[in-house]
């Protein structure tokens, strides 16, 4: 009876798990290039159950009471838990601004920012300049060009589709937007940047296309995550249930089994 309060409480955790990832993306459907994040789960390891037969009528040949026989009878689960939390990377829905250094990406590119944690990417284009003139994200930190950290004269900007920036008619640099060859190894740690575990093999994209002018829309949907938020809950309330239970039948255990067995 105290491995079934195990298993529903680890179903109970998975499911507060589930209403936090929930929270975050419900929280960032306002958030410019956020990308929603989704939680995995897989079964917690098995554990095997065994019988030991020490009635020789029931022993296979060879076998004596003394040295009883082992059978396996199966695999017992012990509840669930979290496997990871991926990004979904699918594209957010456009904007109109007309800010001109608010940029938009339209595929698979990521631009490329440079922070005192190292080099990171991000989705969220929106952008301005710092009292040197670099091209910055909204927290400070340098948009790289092919060239390194892009910086900006006064005057108007140009960005081309293909990430060319111009100011008066000359050619600046050209935005570092780079894609993954394994995407599923580039791993949000929040203020809407992505690091890079080790085996994502980044690459200059010419496929994305830069949208002046534009931001890109979260791709977490409020219907969806409130949908989502009141599954998670009740499949917590479901595992709070069966923890209820179990107690009450352990209770009944303690204190009627072994009266009962006593007369």
């Amino acid at each position: 009876m105290v491995r079934g309060l195990y298993t529903a409480a680890s179903g109970a955790l998975v499911a507060e798990a589930q209403a936090d990832t929930i929270a975050n993306n419900l929280a960032n459907v306002n958030t410019a290039g956020f990308k929603r994040t989704l939680l995995q789960i897989q079964s917690a390891p098995e554990m095997g159950i065994y019988r030991m037969q020490t009635d020789p009528s029931s022993l296979p040949g060879g076998a004596t009471a003394a040295t009883p026989a082992v059978q396996f009878v199966g695999g017992l689960g012990s509840g669930a838990q979290v496997l990871d939390t991926p990004a979904v990377f699918e594209q957010g829905a456009l904007s109109h601004t007309g800010n001109t250094l608010d940029l938009a990406l339209q595929g698979n590119g990521f631009f490329t920012l440079q922070t005192p944690q190292g080099i990171r990417y991000t989705r969220d284009g929106q952008f301005t300049r710092d009292a040197q003139g670099f091209l910055v994200t909204m927290d400070g930190n340098r948009v790289l060009g092919r060239n390194g950290a892009v910086q900006l004269t006064a005057g108007t900007v140009q960005f081309g589709q293909d990430g060319t920036i111009r100011q008066n008619g000359g050619l600046v640099d050209q935005l570092r937007i780079v894609s993954f060859a394994n995407q599923s190894a580039i791993r949000p740690e929040g203020d809407n940047r992505f690091a890079d575990t080790g085996t994502a093999t980044p690459t200059l994209d010419t496929a994305t296309t830069v949208n002046q002018g534009f931001l890109e829309g979260s791709n977490a949907s409020v219907v969806r995550s409130m949908v989502d938020l009141i599954t998670a809950q009740r499949w917590f309330e479901a595992n709070q249930k069966v923890i209820q239970t179990q107690d009450t039948a352990n209770g009944y255990a303690i204190q009627n089994v072994a009266r009962s067995t006593g007369q």
